[in-house]
């Protein structure tokens, strides 16, 4: 016998929550709402905003189903939406710090976090800092004044590295700083940063909740004051989705425990193949046993995401990487991931790093997203790539 009290599982949260089909006519689905106008009984209720719904970009029943799910999913006290995963990380930090304040950011961040950190911040006269990810035991000693908040990213979006998280939140509660994190590669379902004490959560619905590559959202989590600036900041800018989004965001959702598992065993296989391979230097794969953050992940993490990258060997060039990825049938070149297509993508990791402490693959390098095909299928794709290797 199940106790009413026993806490549900996050799997069947994702089944269940952000929906009740009685107050919809037995429909299980909640409904797509396309509103801008939102009409008002009198104008008494218009002139003092009595209804719990007032003006379309402020939320329709659509977005508050999406929004507490993800919520839910997270034990916060709530969760605004944006238009992107990018836009939910500008949310996440401008809702966060001020002019004349001062940030840490990790060196292994996201290419387009460390575009707008380096090309908006100094226009708004926000001060920051990179800190290598993989060693932060001088952590305090780059703290100034002025700083205000920790940015963090685990994994690092191309190397994958892993932060010591219960340090960051320690100096951050030290020196009385907020925590930010981008959680896209894990979702809920893998980690959850609220419970190690991270005061923001940043997630991508681009990626794995929406699952299917054709919508553009994102999300930030949170409790207490940092829910209401996010909430101030979100409204006062203008901060809107669509609700076609989200309503296939909620349709993705329901299905995200499947897919995230699917994607993630085809990746450990896929790796697994990949360090078999003569051509293959280093395989960047947390999970891995010999990934220098393995015992880092296992602390932190309860799965790995199918997005991991390989480094290769010295000799293999960059147009043996461009026939490797042109030869391959099921793996579409791309960027972007988490949804059920396999994709590969390549980049030069020196551009996007400051500290020469940082990481950066000195072979070639290509980022592998194993999406929900037939490991088998896949494996053999991947062969037929290496065999273009094998004509030189």
């Amino acid at each position: 016998m199940t106790s009413k009290n026993k806490k549900l599982s996050i799997h069947t949260l994702i089944a269940h929550t952000g929906k009740n089909a009685y107050e919809n006519f037995g429909i299980p689905a909640p409904p797509l709402y396309r509103t801008s106008t939102i009409l008002s009984s009198n104008m008494n209720a218009y002139r003092n905003k009595t209804g719990k719904y007032t003006y379309g970009r402020n939320g329709t029943p659509t977005t508050d189903s999406l929004s507490l799910s993800i919520a839910k999913l997270y034990s916060a006290d709530g969760c605004v939406l944006a238009p992107s995963g990018m836009s939910a990380i500008t949310t996440g930090l401008m809702s966060t710090i001020k002019t004349n304040d001062h940030i840490l950011v990790p060196d292994s961040v996201y290419g387009s976090t460390r575009r707008f950190v380096k090309e908006e911040f100094p226009r708004l006269n926000i001060d920051y800092q990179f800190y290598n990810s993989r060693d932060i035991s001088s952590l305090e000693t780059l703290i100034k004044e002025n700083t205000t908040a920790i940015y963090i990213e685990t994994p690092g979006t191309y190397t994958f590295e892993i932060i010591d998280i219960e340090e960051v939140i320690r100096v951050c509660k030290k020196f009385k700083l907020k925590s930010i994190i981008d959680n896209t590669w894990a979702t809920a379902l893998y980690f959850n940063p609220l419970e190690f004490g991270v005061d923001i959560v940043i997630e991508a619905v681009t990626k794995y909740i929406s699952g299917h590559s054709d919508i553009m959202m994102g999300a930030v989590v949170a409790n207490d004051e940092n829910l209401i600036n996010l909430q101030r900041w979100t409204r006062n800018s203008g901060t809107y989705v669509s609700p076609d989004d989200v309503y296939l965001s909620l349709r993705g959702l329901r299905t995200l425990p499947l897919r995230l598992k699917q994607s993630s065993e085809n990746s450990l296989d896929i790796a697994k193949y990949l360090e078999t391979k003569k051509e293959v230097k280093k395989v960047i794969h947390p999970a891995l046993t010999q990934h220098p953050d393995h015992e880092k992940w296992k602390n932190y993490f309860n799965g790995a995401s199918g997005l991991f990258a390989i480094e290769f060997q010295d000799y293999i060039t960059q147009t043996d990487v461009d026939k490797l990825a042109d030869a391959c049938k099921i793996f579409g070149i791309g960027a972007s991931w988490g949804g059920y297509s396999s994709l590969l993508s390549t980049m030069n990791i020196g551009e996007n790093r400051h500290l020469k402490s940082s990481y950066v693959p000195k072979g070639e390098y290509l980022r592998i997203y194993a999406g929900s095909e037939n490991i088998d299928d896949l494996i053999n794709d991947l062969e037929n790539g290496f065999k273009e290797l094998c004509l030189k």
